[in-house]
């Protein structure tokens, strides 16, 4: 079994509203491996995208996260994102964990080119390697310069090339670069970005990707501009990347291409994906594991192939029938999406479940493993534990 990556502990997460308070999350426990492609699936409003949101800490007021852990394996080390502060997750958001959000055109800005949005997420985080590569270029040219310009800015302790080398970030490369022979190596360094821009474009077998580069969002396709929200999230190579919906808004076509090439891209860049959907189809097309969500609650946790085959809590067997199949009916599950302002006591399920018992509706079902990589959250399933009760 591969390690765990990310690792969800008893997460809550609500939202003040006027009408009162949204329970969004309800002590969510998930558990995301290394190399795997985990489908977090439910209906729309069951906290799908708010759980990856909260991964990346990026949760806005009126949301709050009440109580819970999301660990996070870097650099050798396990951090709790949640405790971590704005300047640290800066660098974790985009270097290490990545996200492709639902809607591209609301995630590209209509005033900036494709190669300027993408460049940017390069100069955030990769700045010192395309420094150094524009350096290696520069140096080359300098040395046919006056000895006297060569000593002030090649010099291994005190030249201008090695401070910008020692720390592109720092104030004083910024100030020496405003000198006219100095300049060029900012130009040097956005030839040197837009090189990285359309390599990636074409890794995303995007074509003409030199002219695409130079085009602004609002002359790009549905599923073009969802291919450069794909760069800008790859760009960096994260260890994580979390993709909401990306095919939501696709033609069948379209999605089909943005699939495959997801399930690429992660084979090339040896990626982790936490792909959230409501469409069971894309998860037996792209997905290791899945984690069946509902009303802020994980209810099923399995391998892909054994919650088709086998799905144990009943949330998971409606959605499953609910799926339109040619030669058999139609069954859809009973009843509505509760409110999540006062949602229903114990298991969240129990109005609309067909099995619910007495202890369903006062005491919430614990997340217990029923099979070997199979964990449910159902009493149906947890016979022992109803008997005490």
């Amino acid at each position: 079994m591969s390690k765990t990556i990310v690792k969800f502990k008893d997460l809550k997460l609500n939202f003040y509203t006027y009408e009162g308070v949204v329970q969004a999350l309800d002590g969510v426990d998930l558990e995301i491996r290394e190399g795997e492609t985990l489908g977090l699936v439910g209906e729309t409003g069951c906290g799908k995208s708010v759980t990856g949101l909260a991964l990346l800490d990026i949760i806005n007021p009126p949301g709050k996260i009440e109580n819970g852990h999301v660990l996070f394996e870097v650099d050798g080390g396990t951090i709790d994102i949640l405790q971590q502060h704005d300047a640290y997750l800066r660098k974790i958001r985009g270097e290490d964990i990545s996200m492709i959000f639902q809607e591209p055109r609301a995630a590209l800005n209509p005033v900036f080119t494709v190669n300027d949005q993408v460049s940017e997420v390069l100069f955030l985080h990769r700045k010192e390697e395309l420094c150094k590569n524009a350096i290696q270029q520069l140096e080359e040219e300098m040395r046919k310069k006056p000895w006297f310009i060569k000593r002030f800015i090649l010099n291994r302790e005190k030249g201008i090339y090695n401070k910008m080398l020692k720390n592109p970030y720092s104030l004083t490369v910024d100030i020496l670069s405003a000198i006219p022979l100095i300049r060029r190596f900012k130009g040097r360094l956005k030839e040197e970005a837009r090189k990285e821009v359309v390599k990636l474009l074409a890794s995303l077998r995007i074509p003409d990707p030199d002219r695409v580069a130079d085009m602004y969002p609002h002359e790009l396709s549905g599923g073009m501009a969802q291919r450069i929200v794909i760069a800008m999230a790859l760009a960096c190579r994260p260890v994580l990347l979390i993709a909401d919906e990306p095919t939501t808004n696709l033609d069948v076509t379209v999605q089909a291409q943005i699939l495959e090439l997801i399930k690429e891209l992660k084979t090339n860049f040896h990626s982790t994906i936490l792909y959230i959907t409501h469409d069971m189809g894309v998860v037996a097309e792209v997905c290791d594991r899945v984690a069946v969500m509902y009303a802020g609650n994980i209810v099923e946790i399995a391998e892909v192939f054994e919650v088709f085959k086998n799905p144990l809590h009943p949330y998971t067997i409606g959605l499953l029938q609910s799926i339109p199949r040619p030669g058999k009916e139609f069954v859809s599950i009973e009843g509505t999406v509760p409110s999540l302002i006062g949602p229903p006591k114990g298991c969240r399920f129990n109005p609309r479940c067909r099995y619910a018992m007495d202890v369903c509706t006062r005491v919430k079902p614990k997340l217990v493993e029923v099979k070997p990589n199979h964990f449910v959250h159902c009493y149906l399933c947890q016979q022992e534990e109803l008997e005490i009760k």
